[in-house]
């Protein structure tokens, strides 16, 4: 090895590590310029007074849709403070005391007290402001299934989109995001009414659009030469097969970080080996292992008939654990958000959807010990 390629101990492969992060939102965002326009038009009301249109973001995990909302959040700030944006991550926050303590916390500056202080009061507080100041209200749910799991998402969304009838405040509009659409259909009839929203479709990938993406975030993080072309192609080639761009994105910067460690100017097909190892099979793993007994079985059916349409497969699932429909798309849509299962779209009339692994079969059956 020449003395040039020895990384010194205050030198970094990094232009910029936070490009790198779940953080990060692009200023170039490519391939979601229809996705993009839409959700804009919806909020396109609020920036005149008026209430934004609800929607409903979804599609398969790693498709931008989170991502995408931060974006145009973030544009519409620059643009006017007539609309307020709150994002709120439904795994942090799922309750409705939670949420609107995050949407005090945008409009105010600060949280309100967690004891002591009543929803009610923080809601009359939050829609009071809104009125006085005449600015609409938008509040983007990301993981709104969560909300399902503990019957919060009707209380909820009835707080926000019919806060009129006891606030006389009327200019909210709500963007749920979600992998599995169909857990919407578990909406009391009232919440149902008042939430219909459009809906914006995030289809997987190709592999040119990961290319393209992974590219850019290469050339805003990494230094010149650090990663040789044919790694490049390596990784992009391995996060198309896995179908989630944040894992590209992750395993370019765990990389870095082994050759860092290594002390050399450059990566090299070892660390992509080893950075790949460490970020696809223990997650893997580790989300296997921590199932519970309904989740197990229903991995274990989807193990023992590969790819299959959903409906057969609740046949299937509901003979071995007498569990309902609820019960089965809540599953679906918690599988499918934390990379275990993919499910897509067939042709033809209705919600008819393939299910299957998103690795590789014998790996699953030798951890669930089948």
């Amino acid at each position: 090895m020449k003395a040039r390629d020895i990384l010194l101990d205050d030198e970094t492969l990094f232009k910029d590590e936070e490009v790198f992060t779940p953080s990060y939102v692009p200023e170039d965002f490519l391939h979601r310029d229809s996705q993009i326009k839409e959700i804009t038009l919806s909020l396109k009301p609020g920036l005149r007074g008026v209430n934004p249109v609800n929607t409903l973001v979804h599609g398969p995990c790693g498709t931008g849709k989170t991502t995408a909302i931060k974006y145009i959040f973030n544009e519409v700030n620059q643009a006017s403070s007539k609309l307020v944006t709150v994002y709120v991550n439904c795994e942090d926050h799922n309750t409705r005391f939670g949420i609107f303590s995050k949407i005090h916390e945008i409009l105010f500056g600060v949280s309100p007290p967690d004891t002591g202080k009543p929803l009610n009061a923080v809601k009359e507080k939050v829609f009071r402001k809104l009125s006085k100041e005449n600015k609409s209200l938008v509040v983007a749910l990301d993981e709104i299934d969560q909300l399902f799991l503990n019957q919060t998402v009707d209380k909820l969304l009835m707080d926000l989109l019919k806060a009129h009838t006891t606030y006389g405040y009327d200019r909210v509009g709500v963007v749920g995001i979600l992998v599995d659409r169909s857990v919407m259909a578990d909406l009391d009839q009232k919440a149902k009414s008042v939430f219909n929203p459009i809906e914006v479709f995030f289809p997987p990938y190709s592999l040119s659009e990961v290319e393209d993406i992974l590219a850019t975030r290469v050339r805003y993080g990494l230094y010149d030469s650090v990663l040789s072309k044919k790694l490049f192609a390596e990784i992009a080639s391995k996060t198309y097969d896995v179908g989630d761009l944040r894992f590209g994105i992750d395993l370019i910067r765990r990389s870095a970080l082994f050759a860092e460690q290594d002390s050399v100017r450059k990566i090299d097909s070892e660390h992509v080996e080893k950075a790949f190892g460490t970020s696809k099979d223990k997650k893997f793993e580790q989300i296997l292992n921590s199932l519970d007994a309904s989740e197990r079985k229903f991995m274990e059916i989807l193990v023992g008939t590969g790819p299959v349409r959903s409906g057969d497969l609740y046949v299937k699932y509901r003979e071995k654990t007498g569990s309902g429909v609820k019960k089965y798309n809540q599953l679906i849509s918690k599988l499918e958000h934390v990379g275990l299962i993919e499910t897509m779209p067939l042709p033809g009339r209705g919600q008819s959807r393939e299910i299957k692994t998103r690795y590789d079969l014998d790996n699953v059956r030798e951890i669930l010990g089948l």
